[in-house]
């Protein structure tokens, strides 16, 4: 149960012949940190007779080291007069005003700092453009203006919105951007609009960051194309595996010649209906594939257009195994009656699985950071540019993955067992 502790007084040092009682020798400083990070907020007392706590905001936040009621927050000192409180790892519900103080004791006056302010940076949520929602593409007539919307949220200070071309190029024409305090009241809510008339089909991005967090955060593409024309497809790849295009549903026409051409190259002797591309790598990405046919009387037309978005993995597994080491007593009777207490060791280990789905597209690697203590819905990582994203945690992923496993060995000894069936049945078939 939070309670409310009234501000006490704040005792300054005698001025002359030294302070007389407990006082402050190191005082709190306004602290500013961004999400994730600890934060520590100094306070030092001499001659302390009585006990060191905190308050946020007015509430009193307990005088245990450990703090039961703030899973985040402990009391830290090296020393008897060190009354530090550390933040770890800091949210924005964080933030507010806090002031140290410490109790009295007879013939002692307590005594309280001045209330200093905790500041918490936060980085920008990933960016959506608005009209994406209804689709990947943006038709339109030749000639027609195109209005765009382009929104973050969870910024503090507010993110600043940039908008790109397909070819890396950056839009800066006829553009408003507003930034409104969400519900929180700690985060901003950035929008930028983008108004433009279009000479070409183009592809369309916007991007976030802000002072804090400058690395920037990056928003599915749209497309815009011409009415009648067709649209590009974005298909995503990861490293190393086989990536396949097919030109035309079903099966291939015999009055058709089809062509496949990357990046403006004709890929020579590639004329069937799909084209497969082994261990496809990073170099294909943002590549632009088109696949055209030609009939008999010399007529071309473009029949798909992809463009290759590379990506990271999404999902990534992570084992931990975590020793559980319990005592079991049991009682063996003897002949004349009597009990002897044994000790028995359990050193099995119990494997928990944390399957982490990243919210967005990563660039590099990931590195987890694992929190001792309560075990959350999320885990946060970060990637070794500092783009951080949050893992749903899958309790007893262990053992799912471990029993799939067992049925998929059962499944593959039956299809072995089955084949060789068939080759036996197939033999005799060929010999009569």
């Amino acid at each position: 149960m939070v309670s409310v502790l009234l501000s006490l007084p704040y005792i300054a040092n005698v001025a002359h012949g030294g302070p007389t009682g407990q006082y402050l020798k190191v005082s709190p400083t306004n602290v500013t940190v961004s999400e994730g990070q600890s934060a520590r907020l100094t306070c030092s007392v001499g001659n302390r007779a009585g006990t060191c706590q905190w308050t946020r905001d007015g509430f009193a936040l307990g005088t245990e080291r450990s703090l039961p009621e703030f899973a985040r927050y402990r009391l830290d000192g090296a020393s008897d007069d060190v009354c530090d409180l550390l933040i770890d790892p800091v949210v924005p519900l964080d933030e507010g005003q806090y002031q140290c103080q410490v109790s009295g004791q007879r013939g002692v006056a307590s005594i309280s700092s001045p209330s200093v302010k905790l500041s918490v940076n936060c980085e920008p949520g990933k960016p959506y453009i608005v009209q994406a929602k209804e689709g990947d593409k943006v038709e339109v007539e030749a000639g027609e203006e195109v209005e765009l919307h382009c929104q973050s949220q969870g910024g503090r200070p507010p993110a600043e919105v940039q908008w790109w071309d397909g070819e890396g190029n950056r839009l800066v024409s006829d553009l408003q951007e507003f930034a409104t305090k969400m519900e929180d009241k700690k985060t901003w809510l950035t929008v930028s609009i983008l108004k433009l008339n279009p000479v070409k089909p183009m592809l369309v991005k916007c991007t976030v960051f802000n002072d804090a967090f400058p690395e920037p955060k990056e928003s599915e593409p749209i497309q815009i194309i011409f009415k009648g024309q067709v649209a590009a497809e974005i298909r995503k790849f990861t490293e190393n595996e086989t990536f396949e295009l097919n030109c035309e549903e079903g099966l291939k026409p015999e009055d058709k010649k089809y062509k496949w051409i990357i990046n403006g190259n004709e890929v020579a002797g590639e004329t069937e209906n799909s084209l497969k591309i082994v261990r496809i790598n990073d170099s294909y990405d943002n590549s632009n594939i088109r696949c055209t046919s030609e009939d008999r009387n010399g007529e071309k037309e473009v029949l798909r257009i992809f463009r290759l978005i590379y990506t990271l993995s999404k999902t990534v597994v992570i084992k931990q195994n975590m020793p559980v080491v319990s005592e079991v007593q049991t009682y063996h009777k003897k002949k004349k009656n009597k009990k002897k207490l044994k000790t028995v060791q359990n050193d099995q280990k119990r494997k928990i699985v944390f399957t982490c789905v990243a919210e967005e597209e990563m660039k590099s690697e990931p590195k987890y950071v694992w929190i001792k203590g309560k075990l959350e819905k999320t885990v946060t990582a970060e990637t070794e540019s500092n783009q951080k994203f949050k893992c749903n945690v899958v309790n007893g992923g262990y053992d799912k993955i471990k029993q799939m496993a067992h049925n998929m060995k059962g499944m593959s000894r039956k299809i072995k067992r089955f084949t060789k069936t068939l080759n036996h049945i197939t033999n005799l078939i060929e010999e009569t």
